[in-house]
Order: C-alpha cells, then structure tokens, then sequence
C-alpha cells in the first residue's frame, strides 16, 4: 500500500465530454476512496479548446463547499471574454479566491504560451500567490520545441507558480522531440537532457504535475530514467489523477508504488508538495 496522505492535485467533476456520463462529486469521492486519496484539487473548465462542455468555477465551488475537507476549489477564467482589451480578469479572480479557491486553472486557452492574455493572468495569480495550472499541447498554451516562450514567461513572472502539464510540456522529458509529439504521447528511452528536467531545477517557481496520459507516459516510457528523474526532481513534481469519469483506470498510483523511491520523494509528490503549494495542514 501506498503511504497516506495523497493529494491529487488535478481532478475534475461534471460532464465534460459528449461520449462521457456526468461525473458527479459521488463518484469522484468514491474514486478517491478507492485509490486511499485523501483530498482532490477540482479544476474547472472555462476555455472552450478542450471539451466539449464547461465545469464552471461558481459550480466548483458549491460543490467544494458541501465537500468541504476532501475537495479542494479552483478558479479558472478566460482572457478572452469581452470586447478586445476591455476585459480586466483581476476582479473576478479575486472574487473567487475571497470564496475559496487555493489556485488557477486548468488553463487551456490556444493561444500562445506568452499572449498578453494570459500575460495578465500571470499577473493577477503571482499578486494573490496563488499556483496557475496549465496545460501545454500542440494547440493549448502553445509553444515551440524546446519552451522558449514558457522559458521566458517563467522569468518574467517570476513570482508566479506556474504548474505545468500536458502532451507538449511531458513529450520534452527527452532531449529528441519532433512536432508531432507536441500534441502526443512518445515512447520509447528518454534522451537526457530534456527541458523538463532542466526548467525544473532551474527556475524555483515552477512545479509539474504528473497527471493523465501524459504524465505516465512521460514516466512508464522508460522507467530506469523515470527512478532517477524522480529523485532529483521530487520536490517539483506534484501526484495527480486527472480523473474526469466513472471507471477511468489510475496507472500513475501501482507505478510509483513500484519504483522503490525514497520516502522522502514519494511524501514530497504525494502529499508535502502540494500541502506547500496549497498552504495546507500536513
């Protein structure tokens, strides 16, 4: 058995998807008990590229609310909404931190990694210290081979907590990425190297998440490199499901209970990492 607690620093609740039944807080928690997770950071969907519905942050709340201990809120908005350059996003983000909310995201906006959109976002999440999740694929906080925009994002706000995810962000644990792994799942022995590992030790205000696909792929493809990835990098990883139905089968949880990691690691990515972040009672 795993060691407890773990907080799962990516879920989901709602319908999100067409082919999906609705994923209620029930299932989640249920999901979690399951899995012996603790608490659940709930992202809502608020940029219209990934799914097919929205999960609004008012319903995030009121959900985290009657869940209070277990689910965890965030907010999320989108920079795009309103007349061009009319729409200051400080005033609701703020609103909703007053209500509760630990962090932002899932930002899933296409546009590039440093539009002046977002650029404001960073803004607002560094002055109220909270974390920015994002997601980074061929068509969501878009970038080129290699993060020269995110790179330069990250040390420009230099106080905002940027924790990244995704295809894109996951594909450059290896030194050799091609374009169409921007927006996929690579296999085979990672090349060191990769601006993953390079960003995460360099720049003390970024964090990864190892949900979903991408972030086991980024892992199982080659697991001799992913012991030594994890331990060097431990205190910037944070455990995360990426749960969004009913069913959806959690490899990341056997995964890391057979890499024989150091305790101190696995609390770190478990629990202690997102406790930090979250400013959360350990």
């Amino acid at each position: 058995m795993l060691p407890r607690p773990i907080i799962d620093f990516h879920a989901h609740i709602g319908k999100l998807y067409s082919s999906l039944s609705r994923f209620t807080a029930h299932m989640l928690l249920k999901t979690m008990d399951n899995l012996g997770i603790s608490r659940a950071v709930i992202l809502p969907i608020e940029n219209p590229e990934e799914t097919h519905f929205y999960v609004t942050t008012e319903s995030v709340l009121r959900t985290a609310k009657r869940h209070e201990g277990r689910l965890i809120p965030f907010c999320n908005v989108d920079p795009r909404r309103g007349n061009p350059g009319e729409f200051d996003p400080r005033p609701t983000v703020e609103r909703y931190v007053s209500k509760g909310c630990r962090g932002f995201g899932e930002g899933l906006a296409g546009l590039a990694i440093d539009d002046h959109r977002l650029q404001t976002l960073y803004e607002v999440v560094a002055d109220l210290d909270i974390p920015f999740v994002m997601h980074l694929d061929a068509y969501r906080n878009i970038d080129e081979i290699g993060f020269p925009r995110f790179e330069n994002m990250i040390k420009k706000y230099s106080k905002t907590i940027f924790v990244a995810h995704g295809p894109h962000w996951w594909s450059e644990i290896s030194r050799d990425v091609a374009v169409e792994d921007l927006g996929g799942y690579p296999m085979g022995p990672v090349k060191p190297g990769g601006k993953v590992e390079y960003l995460l030790q360099k720049y003390s205000n970024l964090y990864a998440d190892l949900s979903a696909r991408s972030g086991f792929n980024a892992l199982s493809r080659d697991p001799s490199f992913a012991w030594g990835f994890l331990e060097r990098n431990g205190g910037k990883l944070l455990f995360g499901t990426d749960l969004l139905s009913k069913g959806q089968e959690v490899k990341i949880l056997r995964f890391l209970e057979g890499m024989d990691l150091g305790e101190k690691v696995l609390m770190d990515v478990l629990h202690r990492n997102a406790e930090r972040l979250l400013r959360l009672e350990g």
